[in-house]
């Protein structure tokens, strides 16, 4: 068997590393799109705070909105280890201009995400918070808190968030 040429062994790698990603973030004008995938673990949880907060820093400068899709989210596994660490990201966040959060579930997820999601959001937050049960919820919502939202293809759901 011969060996694969080493740029097409990077980009497989690369490839299977993008497959097995647990998170999509892409920053959009003033609101932060946020993708949760499968089922994370503490270490999972870390990676996503630490490129959260890299990009954070490098694209808001003013008062921004994040949204969180966790349609595609199983489920959060050492709950009381996750729930500390969002209740500190919402914090840090906050400081950093963030004004509002909206988080979006779906009818096969709702129950115990909505229970972990309420947990994280049961301190008292100076910032608006909504649970939306889909994307033009969350859109309609992110306009009525003075957020305009551009198209927005959500990377492994193929979900549109309209204006």
């Amino acid at each position: 068997m011969s060996e694969l040429d080493p740029s097409l062994q990077i980009e497989l790698q690369h490839a299977i590393s993008e497959q097995s990603k647990k998170f999509s973030l892409q920053p959009n004008t003033d609101i932060f799109l946020i993708d949760m995938f499968g089922t994370w673990n503490e270490d999972t949880t870390l990676e996503f705070v630490s490129e959260f907060k890299r990009l954070a820093n490098r694209y808001f400068t003013r008062e921004w909105a994040c949204v969180f899709n966790l349609q595609g989210l199983e489920m959060l596994l050492s709950e009381s280890f996750q729930i500390e660490i969002f209740r500190a990201l919402n914090a840090w966040s906050y400081i950093k201009g963030m004004k509002s959060v909206s988080v979006i579930i779906s009818s096969k997820n709702r129950s115990h995400l909505l229970y972990q999601f309420e947990e994280i959001f049961k301190v008292n937050h100076p910032y608006a918070t909504a649970v939306c049960h889909s994307t033009i919820d969350a859109s309609q919502w992110l306009n009525d808190q003075g957020f305009k939202q551009k198209l927005f293809e959500s990377s492994q759901n193929k979900l549109a968030f309209a204006v």
